[in-house]
């Protein structure tokens, strides 16, 4: 494919756009009696910059993200000029104004409940902290939403331990999953690329519904979640994590930087995970959850001069490899011990990126970047008697230049990017390979009338090598009635290739026979791309109860797809077949959501989403199997006034559940319809304190409190090589209630 000297000469001089991420804020004043209020109508800005905002009558702010500069300039009548340093962008700021008299020395903690919304941005995106990491175990990605109402984590079988997302009633492979703004879980990653992120990594999660910016790609269906990843610049010089839980899962995590000189920093993330101890909790013969291990590196660098370059480029090596199904010592009477049913699942890949870009100074708002990546990726898996491998080498290109015409109110950003994509795939003894060329241009445009009104519209076209040309608009539109009161419309197209084995990867711990019905054998899988349309309503209000903040959102979502790769499993309990969609097929999503904080420092959030998602399956328009349609959650969260404990507790309840159709089975192997309704609960208790002026924290929770299990998640489990076997009939726990326990110590 490419040489290294290539890659290595592209991480030198690519250029590439930093992320735009908005930072939050409070302004306050505090008297000579130490009493605090609020300052409305001080303005920010970035030094050097003409963009600038203010701050509303609740003292708030939201401004986006400088590639030109980290001063951060506040500005009243009456105040003194506060020049801030803005190290870590992820973090909620609160800013004290003086008067002309200094005051005496005054200590002021702002307590965060963990997620913040920007108010400004056209785009709802939903910022995900370190706060918010730090309510659950969150040893990786996929274990990052267990206390976001948005997004459903759930086990794909009984036998792997993978956990998958849903968002907006779509499998995750429908959410263009990004890391630091480059793409992430695509083909291979898409089954257990979530356990490839550790949870100590993680600086911020951004989370976005509906379709996304055209800067990205074309593949955003339901929405984005971006992953932000410490940065040497900006993180702790120390950050130690470990995690150890009741099935002998232990985990440790040690991530390092330094600042080499004014210009240059270095970063180490490290992770080594085991999985010891093979448990049969529910006596099905099969481990509940798989042994194996994890090894996960990743070396990053930054660099910037006050000419206007900022560069970051790395790279990241990973080795997973897990074990399980039938262990002799679960059932040591069984007669046929040369015939276990046995898994494998091992992923290696390595990967290099490049992120750097140039400002032009004299000419505010300008600048230009170059994004570049290239991975391989090694799958080899069986389960049973089926076998599969995959080979995958991606290299990414991705260039923008961004503008203003005339003032920053009318902006503009421009650009190409260039995808190859070679993927080679064994399923059995049939081969599938897939090589994508696909050649991009983009514009888009943004318009700022004041904090009144704005709007972002754009449109990419691609030319790819086997779908030809095509077109993906997207627009954004934000009206404020009141500064606290936003209303945001949304639409947009997206395109995406069905990897069908990795989308289905969970379907293989079954003895189904696959069955595709390919269309056009010149296409990936003979198969036509997916694609459809999102449209969105968003509407967010903020105001004061007992004079503490609170805020109220509702979100109204429709995926309707003009094409799609269906998986039908409801036409024959034996098979997976595997088809383009005749017909229709859509999901409409409603959510509500209550933030609260009754007393200070006691975070109350609560949501209830309502799911219908139907797909024109062979047997006619069915209800999508296994999406609950009514999910409510509510979380607390409570920090005592030192800040040395933190509670959480999170209730969530999952409605019930389509099941894919088991009718033509023998009795004994008949399913229900429908899934039971069941509560998930959650809970932590951190310690947090510290240790000559570096921060240590110890922390227990438990997972699945009320210890609730699914009965009997494996078909046939006795007779695992007979025709009926399933293991991917899995809407619950199956494992029980999970202890754990960890530790974290940094140093500034």
């Amino acid at each position: 494919m490419y040489p290294i000297k290539l890659i290595i000469t592209y991480l030198i001089v690519s250029l590439s756009i930093i992320s735009e991420a908005q930072i939050n804020g409070k302004i306050i004043e505090v008297s000579k009696i130490k009493d605090t209020s609020i300052v409305a109508g001080a303005t920010i800005t970035w030094s050097n910059s003409i963009n600038y905002t203010t701050s509303n009558q609740f003292g708030d702010f939201s401004i986006t993200n400088s590639n030109n500069s980290k001063i951060l300039i506040v500005q009243s009548i009456g105040f003194e000029t506060q020049k801030i340093n803005i190290t870590d962008t992820s973090k909620f700021l609160l800013i004290i104004l003086k008067s002309g008299i200094d005051l005496e020395e005054v200590e002021v903690l702002y307590y965060s409940s963990g997620t913040e919304i920007s108010y400004l941005n056209p785009i709802k995106v939903e910022l995900l902290n370190e706060r918010s990491l730090m309510k659950a175990a969150c040893c990786n990605l996929s274990e990052s939403f267990e206390t976001n109402p948005s997004v459903d984590v759930n086990f794909a079988d009984a036998i792997t331990g993978t956990k998958q997302i849903q968002m907006l009633g779509l499998a995750g492979q429908y959410a263009l999953i990004t890391k630091e703004n480059m793409p992430y879980l695509r083909g291979l990653a898409n089954n257990y690329g979530l356990s490839f992120i550790p949870g100590a990594w993680i600086q911020s999660i951004q989370l976005s519904k509906g379709a996304g910016s055209v800067i990205n790609g074309y593949e955003s269906f339901t929405g984005q979640i971006n992953t932000e990843l410490q940065n040497p610049e900006n993180s702790d010089k120390l950050n130690f994590n470990t995690y150890f839980n009741e099935n002998a899962r232990n985990e440790y995590n040690l991530n390092l930087s330094r600042e080499l000189n004014k210009n240059f920093s270095v970063g180490i993330l490290s992770h080594v995970g085991l999985n010891p101890l093979a448990q049969d909790l529910n006596k099905d013969d099969f481990a509940d959850i798989p042994i194996g291990s994890q090894y996960n590196f990743m070396n990053k660098y930054e660099y910037s001069n006050p000419v206007g370059f900022e560069a970051q480029f790395g790279g990241g090596y990973l080795k997973d490899s897990h074990s399980g199904g039938q262990f002799l010592e679960f059932n040591p009477t069984n007669l046929n011990k040369n015939k276990l049913y046995k898994i494998g699942v091992e992923n290696e890949k390595w990967e290099l990126y490049s992120k750097t870009g140039f400002i032009f100074k004299k000419k505010p708002g300008t600048s230009m970047g170059l994004q570049t990546s290239y991975l391989n990726h090694e799958q080899n898996n069986f389960f049973g008697n089926t076998k599969y491998s995959g080979n995958q080498k991606t290299f990414y290109l991705n260039y923008i230049f961004q503008g203003i015409i005339n003032t920053t109110d009318n902006s503009f950003k421009l650009g190409v990017s260039y995808l190859d994509d070679e993927v080679r795939e064994t399923y059995n003894i049939s081969k599938y390979n897939r090589y994508e060329k696909v050649l991009g241009t983009f514009v888009e445009y943004t318009y700022n009338q004041k904090e009144k009104f704005n709007f972002i519209a754009g449109i990419r076209a691609d030319y790819h090598n086997y779908y030809g040309l095509f077109y993906t608009p997207r627009i954004h539109l934000r009206y404020a009635f009141k500064p606290t009161s936003i209303l945001r419309l949304s639409a947009g197209k997206a395109l995406r290739t069905s990897s069908i084995f990795t989308d289905n990867s969970y379907l293989m711990a079954s003895s189904r026979d696959w069955i595709i019905e390919s269309t056009d054998s010149k296409l990936p899988y003979g198969l036509k791309p997916e694609s459809a349309w999102n449209y969105g309503i968003n509407y967010t209000k903020k105001f004061k109860i007992n004079y503490r903040e609170a805020y109220v959102t509702i979100d109204i979502y429709r995926t309707d797809f003009i094409n799609q790769v269906i998986t039908d499993l409801d036409y024959n309990a034996q098979q997976v077949i595997i088809f383009n969609l005749k017909g229709q097929s859509y999901s409409n999503t409603f959510q509500f959501e209550f933030n609260i904080e009754p007393r200070k420092r006691l975070f109350i959030k609560s949501a209830y989403r309502f799911v219908d998602t139907k797909v024109n399956f062979k047997s006619g328009i069915l209800q999508k199997p296994m999406i609950s349609m009514h999910r409510a959650f509510i979380n607390f969260s409570y920090e005592t006034k030192n800040n040395h404990w933190l509670f959480d507790f999170t209730s969530q309840f999952n409605g019930e559940k389509r099941l894919p159709s088991t009718e033509n089975n023998p009795v004994e192997f008949k399913k229900s319809n429908y899934s039971l309704n069941f509560f998930n609960i959650l809970s932590q208790i951190t310690y947090n304190t510290k240790i000559y002026s570096n921060t240590f924290n110890i922390y227990i929770g438990v997972e699945n409190l009320l210890n609730y299990k699914q009965i009997n998640p494996i078909v046939a489990s006795d007779t695992p090589f007979n025709k009926y076997f399933d293991a991917s009939m899995v809407w619950g726990p199956i494992y029980g209630r999970m202890l754990y326990l960890g530790l974290r110590y940094k140093i500034k």
